[in-house]
């Protein structure tokens, strides 16, 4: 097959490349922009059954009025204490706030420090500092949020340059739509960052390892094409559920998924095209001309080439079936691309090496090599490096694997035992943005959950919540929140004003009068107990304000620890909470939810991705143990990437809380579907030359001819996927790091190392078994497919350029 692509490729190369030149502007014209179909968000796409969407269903329903999903909000801080001047502009920001309906700012409701029964918790008990809290309607990972936080901003500049502002009084902005917004807009700088370092490095590093500038540009025009028709087709397919007939598709694509369609692209798709070029070359010396060395390339690996880009397809592909809506998208998004990438390196950039000859490799020449410079089979006789290394491993491969596994070993049992993650979004933003300044001020004035409260509701069909029964329970079931260790205070029915349950229960005070009218205002009444005649009774809603972050990992806890007494309540029947189902909704139920679901994904994706790819292997190599040991292989590379990642960021952060929730999942599904690709390489060119040369023969010789190139090639990958830390999102860069650290590791010890040290050890077991049937006795394909049981006599100090005494 592949010889007969390579003949096609060869002769019709000027239809190929007039064909890909003319499909770029026919997918831009036809498809939408990528920006226009797109979406945003984390928690719009966690699986219905989490705790979260069932909520927001339920506040659909019971409270369609208070049904605020995020917040802005706006702080305003002066050391000395507010003056009666500073309140008087937080009620003008705020009455600014009221009057908007536009869609920079769909506003919920807004309150402030004179609002009706809740107001006095806005200011700070230290009398320095007051908030004015703008609920909105929508997620707080929205892209919507990045205009909507630059409009508070302009605003609040504009605030402070009129003339009755008063001198002194800061002011900031928090909340979850702020950090939301923040978090994206630093995504969307990210994109931009990373799309420029990416082309900027691959161009370096090509120039520096090959310094012939036409080398360099065929592999970026090939990926670039690919990269803009992909992109095209995916944002294509995204329509599909608007078909008659296709409703069922529900394929979205999602703004960050960019940053890894273009740099797994610009990463494997040159790879691709430099083991093309490489062997390009050897054709070239062999004294091929540059038809008939194209046509040959092409043939010898289209086969490596098909299979690597297979593993990282079936691997990235196995995302589909996560739970969390933006895995199991954006697997098959990055797939699908790849798909794109691999066609471009098997046709157009062939018929671009076949239009240039051997002017690619200007101003370096490329010619026949003399007689007494190639070896048998007519290929360069190789010395250096490679050579000394291969015959090293060929000496001593047990010493050699011990002691490398044994180097590595500690590092793997960081990355498999003590591995912390976070999901706090507030610590992944640089410190100059506006929502993390914001939030440091909320901080020292207030507890720290105040700027995202947990929201409990209860929905239990005889609560009768309205009457004074239900508000008993529901007082036993506040005092009972109240008592857990973290929770600051909790607002309901019976507290609206989050006091501690028991205090000022005499009407007779002025405290007990202040909350006796607080608890029959109708806000109250409104905001905690449903006013929908056809739930009446039945849902109460409670708000639990905790001293940890919202994002954090102590907050997500407290949630865990919640939902397990709930539970509790609603299975014992001498619970007047029995049969009762409880929900929870806010940032901090969102990421508890989101960290269930991510580490169920990752436990099923690893599954998936380890199988697929030795199922790859398995059709490639056709041994299955070797097969088993390859993807071994790449596994503990993940897992040395993972410890050694954990304690360098660790080391490097002073507020350092763990990983980002998304390193572990993508490190995984990236390295080891893309970092099969070398072993891949390796291995086909080991089973090409054992045809010749015998077991060990052809193994030394595939390790000499490939040291290079796929050296070369680990680095390009490698610098294409360290242009990510040029991005301003912690996890972006964190997940840039291990990216490039995992494919060196892969690159400098994994292959070039334990694979060929693991394989000498198993064919020299193999040869101990043999006959003494030579390979020349034997038809190729036998040896080629020998799995153990009938080994050739293969030297292992034979000189490569003579191949295997004993195969000749």
């Amino acid at each position: 097959m592949y010889n007969r692509l390579g003949e096609f490729v060869a002769r019709h190369w000027l239809a190929i490349i007039v064909v890909w030149a003319a499909l770029v502007p026919t997918v831009r014209w036809i498809a939408p922009a990528w920006d226009a179909v797109t979406n945003d968000g984390d928690l719009a796409y966690l699986p219905a059954r989490m705790t979260t969407v069932r909520a927001e269903h339920l506040m659909e329903q019971a409270f369609p009025h208070n049904r605020a999903k995020s917040q802005f909000v706006v702080v305003f801080e002066r050391e000395s204490g507010l003056t009666p001047q500073d309140r008087a502009t937080v009620e003008h920001v705020a009455a600014w706030f009221s009057g908007e309906n536009d869609h920079e700012l769909p506003v919920i409701s807004v309150v402030t420090p004179k609002s009706e029964v809740v107001g006095r918790r806005l200011v700070s008990p230290d009398g320095k500092a007051a908030l004015v809290m703008v609920n909105l309607g929508r997620e707080f990972m929205t892209f919507a949020n990045i205009a909507s936080l630059e409009h508070i901003e302009k605003k609040l500049d504009d605030v402070r340059q009129e003339s009755d502002f008063p001198a002194g009084l800061e002011m900031g902005i928090s909340g979850s739509a702020a950090i939301g917004g923040d978090m994206l807009a630093a995504a969307e700088d990210s994109i931009r960052n990373i799309e420029l370092a990416t082309v900027i490095l691959v161009v370096v590093i090509l120039l520096v390892v090959y310094r012939a500038p036409l080398l360099t540009i065929i592999p970026l025009a090939a990926i670039m094409i690919s990269v803009v028709i992909a992109m095209g087709l995916v944002a294509l397919l995204s329509q599909l559920g608007t078909v008659p007939g296709f409703e069922w598709c529900h394929y979205k694509i999602f703004k960050t998924t960019k940053i890894f369609v273009v740099v797994v692209l610009f990463g494997s798709g040159t790879d691709y095209c430099l083991f093309l070029i490489a062997r390009y070359r050897e054709e070239l010396e062999r004294g091929l001309d540059h038809h008939r060395a194209v046509a040959a390339a092409v043939s010898h690996t289209g086969e490596a080439v098909v299979a690597s880009a297979l593993t990282a397809i079936v691997g990235l592909g196995m995302m589909f079936f996560a739970d969390f809506g933006k895995f199991s998208n954006s697997g098959p998004t990055i797939a699908i691309s790849l798909f794109v990438t691999l066609l471009a390196c098997l046709t157009l950039a062939p018929a671009v090496l076949r239009a240039t000859g051997r002017l690619v490799f200007w101003p370096s020449d490329v010619q026949a090599l003399p007689a007494a410079r190639r070896d048998h089979d007519g290929r360069a006789i190789e010395s250096g490096f490679w050579s000394w290394l291969s015959g090293l491993i060929m000496a001593r491969p047990a010493t050699i694997l011990i002691v490398s596994i044994a180097a590595l070993a500690p590092l793997a049992w960081v990355g498999y035992r003590d591995v912390t993650i976070s999901y706090n979004l507030v610590r992944e933003l640089p410190s100059d943005r506006a929502s993390v300044i914001g939030t440091a001020m909320v901080r020292r004035h207030f507890p720290a959950g105040e700027t995202g409260p947990i929201t409990l509701l209860a929905n239990q069909q005889n609560g009768a919540f309205n009457t004074p029964e239900g508000e008993r329970n529901i007082a036993l079931l506040t005092r009972f929140l109240y008592d857990i260790d973290g929770v600051e205070s909790v607002r309901s029915i019976t507290e609206p004003l989050g006091d501690e349950p028991g205090s000022a229960s005499t009407p007779l005070t002025a405290a007990g009068r202040r909350k006796l009218a607080a608890r029959k205002h109708p806000r109250s009444q409104a905001l905690y107990l449903t006013q929908e005649p056809d739930l009446a009774g039945q849902v109460t809603r409670l708000d639990i304000v905790t001293r940890y972050e919202p994002f954090s990992r102590e907050a997500a806890n407290l949630v865990e620890t919640i939902n397990g007494q709930m539970l509790e309540f609603s299975r014992d029947e001498t619970s007047p909470w029995h049969g009762a189902e409880f929900d929870f909704s806010g940032p901090t139920a969102g990421t508890r939810d989101l960290r269930a679901v991510t580490d169920s994904d990752q436990q099923l994706i690893q599954r998936l991705v380890c199988l697929a790819v030795y199922c790859v292997l398995i059709v490639i190599v056709r041994r299955p143990l070797i097969s088993i040991y390859l993807v071994l292989s790449v596994l503990f590379t993940y897992y040395v990437t993972m410890g050694a990642t954990e304690l360098i960021f660790r080391w490097a952060y002073v507020d350092f809380d763990g990983l980002d929730w998304k390193v572990p999942l993508f490190l995984f599904v990236i390295l080891v579907a893309i970092g099969e690709d070398y072993n891949i390489y390796l291995i086909t060119r080991v089973i090409e030359e054992q045809r010749q040369r015998g077991l060990l023969g052809g193994l030394r010789a595939a390790v000499v001819r490939t040291g290079g190139i796929i050296t070369s090639c680990g680095v390009i990958m490698a610098g294409s996927f360290i242009s990510m830390i040029t991005g301003t999102l912690r996890g972006i860069v964190e997940l840039g790091f291990a990216l490039s650290l995992g494919v060196l590791l892969d690159t400098i010890v994994v292959r070039p190392i334990l694979v060929p040290a693991f394989l000498a050890l198993w064919w020299r077991r193999d040869r101990a078994k043999a006959s003494d049937v030579s390979p020349r006795e034997r038809s190729p394909r036998a040896v080629a497919s020998t799995n153990g049981h009938n080994g050739a006599h293969a030297s292992e100090s034979a000189p490569v350029s003579t191949g295997d005494s004993n195969s000749r």
